[in-house]
């Protein structure tokens, strides 16, 4: 019997465990592995591999959930620590779901696979490769490959079984400039369900970054235009917009978007959608992590304000319905709702229409995990941040701020065409965008 029959086994196990004691509850599996390369000094530094195997185990006693988890062998330890459990919880009305109608999503890629072996080493000697063309004195001084395989399964005592694979690519890399008495960096984040990644060019990319940034420009105080690139922009979206649109913050009064729902919030040529139904999607799949159903939940459409987010156990809280956002982190951890694969769309200008006659150009964004979701304020440090005249960048600003409200940016929000899946893992956070660049007006800029 190989791993995966292994863990099947225990699954249903698990689940009959919970049927014997005449009780509702279901059972989270996951077998993963996932193999990194780092990058040092220009060089590929280490290798490592990690892997996850477990169960996530819930049941339902008198109305109370109890949450645990074990190894596949001590799923009878599991059920009855997560039986004791139920006593320390709050009376819930949740149900589990039944429906298996799983329409397959493309999210894992036989290719990567391949890439689990030697050859990963190679693609991470690329990354450095590729930023090395640019400048002698611009080196890659960290970063690395990430690659992970997994399977999750969802099984539940209303005879629900659901099995998915899934594949993602990480590239990362931060471009120093060695030569001059200065600490100037850059960095370039790719990810991918599928191996359709130019490594090389990620590494150029982190170079061209730092060598524009070789000379200072003089800053810009007051208000300007400010145009973002898909890095900034997922940070300011997946920190600012999105919790407000959780339901368990907008049920407890700590959402600006409170009581707001089909009244227009937005440019109406703004479009933010929640699709993990979207083949290749970096948060895609066909069921989320109770075992829903995934579905495409439109959430601001053309400006309107359409729907919240929810998991099982906030819908039943809220009188509504899960909208497949039920996540879980790692199988010791009992699911929460968050967001799985937002999608933000627009007009789709050309990016070079966007850029103004005189404004800045933000590539990266420190502290937006601040912005208070009740009343959309931010205030944020660039880096890096470009003046820019007539499209053409001018020089880095040093120590520059912004502070807005996210509530009236999405008013003037303009979008570019140039799409692009983003990853970033900041803290315990972890945001899942596919978004363009963008173009924000009534910004404040100040100096630190």
């Amino acid at each position: 019997m190989n791993y995966d029959e292994k863990l099947i086994e225990s699954t249903k196990e698990a689940v009959e465990q919970i049927k014997k004691r005449g009780l509702e509850g279901d059972v989270y599996a996951v077998k993963s592995r996932a193999v990194s390369h780092s990058i040092e000094k220009a060089e590929v530094k280490d290798s490592s591999e990690y892997e996850e195997i477990g169960l996530g185990i819930r049941v339902i006693k008198d109305g109370k959930i109890g949450f645990g988890y074990c190894i596949p062998e001590n799923t009878e330890k599991g059920v009855k620590r997560a039986i004791e459990l139920t006593h320390f919880s709050e009376k819930t009305d949740i149900s589990f779901p039944s429906d298996d109608d799983v329409s397959k999503v493309k999210v894992y890629d036989e290719d990567l696979m391949d890439l689990m072996g030697g050859r990963g080493i190679d693609l991470t000697q690329e990354i450095i490769d590729g930023c090395s063309s640019v400048k002698d004195d611009i080196k890659p001084t960290r970063g690395g490959l990430n690659i992970y395989a997994g399977t999750k399964m969802i099984a539940n005592t209303n005879d629900l079984f659901l099995k998915e694979r899934k594949t993602t690519i990480s590239p990362v890399v931060t471009a120093t400039l060695t030569k001059e008495n200065t600490s100037l960096q850059a960095h370039e984040i790719a990810a991918d369900t599928a191996f359709d990644l130019d490594l090389r060019e990620i590494g150029k990319k982190a170079a061209d970054k730092v060598d524009s940034m070789r000379k200072t420009s003089e800053e810009l105080i007051g208000e300007h235009p400010v145009v973002v690139s898909q890095y900034a922009l997922t940070q300011l979206i997946g920190f600012g917009l999105i919790p407000a649109l959780i339901g368990e913050n907008v049920r407890k009064g700590k959402s600006v978007y409170e009581g707001k729902l089909g009244e227009t919030v937005a440019s109406e040529e703004l479009t933010i959608r929640e699709d993990p139904t979207l083949d290749w999607g970096l948060g895609s799949g066909g069921f989320d992590d109770e075992g829903v159903i995934s579905k495409n939940t439109p959430l601001i459409s053309k400006g309107v304000l359409e729907n919240f987010l929810y998991d099982l156990k906030e819908a039943s809280k809220s009188d509504s319905e899960s909208t497949a956002n039920g996540v879980r982190t790692v199988f010791k951890t009992p699911p929460e709702t968050n967001a799985r694969n937002i999608v933000v769309r627009g007009e789709g200008k050309k990016l070079d229409e966007l850029f103004p006659d005189k404004g800045i150009y933000v590539d990266g964004l420190l502290g937006a995990h601040t912005t208070n979701p009740v009343s959309g304020d931010f205030s944020v440090v660039t880096n890096p941040v470009w003046r820019m005249e007539k499209g053409e960048r001018k020089g880095r600003i040093d120590g520059l701020m912004i502070s807005g409200n996210i509530p009236d940016l999405l008013e003037e929000i303009e979008l570019a065409d140039n799409h692009k899946k983003c990853l970033l893992r900041i803290g315990s956070s972890r945001l899942i965008l596919d978004t363009p660049s963008a173009r924000i007006e009534g910004l404040n800029l100040s100096s630190r």
